[in-house]
């Protein structure tokens, strides 16, 4: 009885963006007050209980929007009419994750940087494609700067921690003022990307209520644990909206036969990242900090051909 509530929710919340022109702002509200709920969780909880309950949201709705990558390039590939099959995809995927892997474990710094750019872009390209006319350097520019914005707000607010993960990853400990900086650097570019964009009408946003996001997530970020913030942002703001843009991509609407449909479709490559990452979580249980590494290694790997995935099937759309 509870699950049946709980999909119905999720497929109440996804049909109220099945325009995301005129609907977004009903998405935004639902997502605003299961940020505030998040927050309040986030006041009441210790941190431990968080962590568990970050971990359990970014291994259902978190893994699962990057589940079905597969899927979205066949049809993607089949619209451009590529001879590529199935096989050639897959084992492409699987060589990319796995160069991935190899690239934490030889050269973590490197990696490391990657996956922060990386993530950077998907973040700023999954909050601003419906509000941006073209794809052009300009807009890519404020993917790229709004994202790494995000994280770095992310970062200084829980900068102990975060250094603590940088030292278990890549062998050294990085200092605040490097977040301080790039949060900075970052706050600029945004700026000044997102003003030549509105400047020249290829962006349709409201600033105040950007501002008032970015200063809603200062709130969270400094409120919450560095994985509960992460997890708040990651799975409301952006892998929710994302699962819609998926859905809607691969069958045209959202219904509940729809949402199952992609659900089966991810359900085994879904399986495989769980049950790798649990296996990591039980070796290193004892060790949060380590396991923490370990979890954002896990999460860079499989975000690296994900964000490609998503590029390509956002270009043949614009």
């Amino acid at each position: 009885m509870v699950k049946q509530c709980l999909f119905n929710l999720f497929v109440k919340i996804l049909n109220k963006i099945k325009n995301r022109y005129i609907d977004f702002v009903k998405l935004e509200s639902v997502i605003l007050v299961g940020t505030f709920f998040s927050l309040w969780l986030a006041v009441i909880f210790e941190d431990v209980i968080e962590q568990y309950i970050a971990y359990v949201f970014i291994l259902s709705f978190g893994i699962l929007h990057g589940a079905n990558d597969l899927t979205l390039l066949q049809k993607t590939e089949a619209k451009n009419k590529s001879t590529r099959n199935y096989l050639n995809i897959l084992l492409y995927y699987i060589l990319f994750v796995l160069g991935s892997v190899l690239v934490f474990h030889l050269v973590p710094s490197l990696a490391l940087v990657m996956f922060v750019l990386f993530s950077g872009y998907h973040f700023g390209e999954q909050h601003f494609i419906s509000k941006t006319s073209i794809s052009s350097l300009k807009t890519s520019g404020l993917y790229i700067a709004y994202g790494i914005f995000i994280l770095f707000l992310l970062f200084d607010a829980n900068a102990m921690i975060t250094s603590n993960i940088v030292e278990t990853i890549i062998g050294y400990s990085i200092p605040k003022s490097v977040y301080e900086v790039g949060l900075l650097i970052s706050g600029i570019l945004t700026l000044v990307f997102g003003f030549i964009l509105v400047l020249i009408n290829d962006i349709k946003i409201n600033p105040l209520k950007e501002v008032f996001f970015i200063g809603v997530f200062f709130v969270v970020f400094k409120t919450a644990s560095l994985l509960w913030g992460f997890a708040i942002y990651f799975i409301l703001w952006h892998s929710i909206p994302s699962l819609y843009d998926q859905i809607f991509y691969l069958h045209g609407h959202i219904n509940k036969g729809s949402f199952k449909s992609f659900l089966m479709a991810s359900l085994p490559y879904w399986l495989i990242s769980v049950l790798g990452f649990l296996v990591l979580l039980f070796v290193f249980r004892d060790n949060l900090e380590t396991s923490l590494a370990f979890f954002f290694s896990f999460l860079a790997a499989i975000t690296f051909p994900h964000v490609l995935v998503i590029k390509k099937l956002n270009q043949g759309q614009k």
